[in-house]
């Protein structure tokens, strides 16, 4: 993303990335030393969004929007608002009890965590995105702080009731995001 982004010129098509992570914790630049997981068996990343740490892994739908908002003529707020705002009706689709919470990037069913946002814009584009939990092993969860708050608790659509798999969700989204930002 960061190569992608930093390589992009006037002839750069925007692109947006669908994936699947190995078992991974990624921390952003606001986290702190005492957030961090104490597994050692799950790699622990710096990146460079905001946020604190998250965790990826297999049953996560991961989207990465690589986009050039000054050819498009996006502010940014504007841009996030979209974002945000495609991703939460394409997820409501499989659940009607979420919110949309923009002081906590995140959508939620009640105080549990079902898709975390971390975008990170600069002069050449956005990068990072957005990952949904859909049916995964939820243990390593357990291991952090969820974005920086005692309180809060991971979910996915599995245990809300949900059986959409991985890949219709993506089919979905690609839709939406396309239909909005082509």
């Amino acid at each position: 993303m960061q190569e992608f982004t930093s390589e992009r010129n006037q002839h750069t098509q925007d692109e947006i990335w669908f994936l699947e992570h190995e078992p991974v914790f990624t921390y952003g630049i606001s986290s702190e030393d005492n957030e961090m997981p104490l597994d050692n068996s799950i790699p622990i990343i710096k990146t460079d969004r905001g946020g604190k740490v998250t965790y990826h892994g297999p049953g996560q739908l991961v989207i990465y929007a690589l986009m050039d908002l000054k050819k498009r003529s996006l502010k940014p707020r504007i841009f996030i608002k979209a974002f945000y705002q495609i991703i939460f009706e394409s997820v409501l689709k499989y659940q009607a009890n979420l919110k949309l919470i923009d002081a906590d990037p995140g959508i939620y069913c009640d105080n549990k965590k079902l898709v975390s946002f971390g975008l990170k814009i600069n002069r050449r584009g956005t990068y990072h995105g957005a990952s949904i939990n859909v049916s995964m092993n939820m243990d390593p969860w357990n291991q952090i702080i969820i974005c920086g708050d005692n309180e809060t608790q991971a979910i996915d659509l599995k245990r809300l009731g949900s059986h959409v798999s991985l890949e219709k969700l993506k089919e979905e989204l690609k839709n939406n995001l396309s239909t909005r930002f082509v």
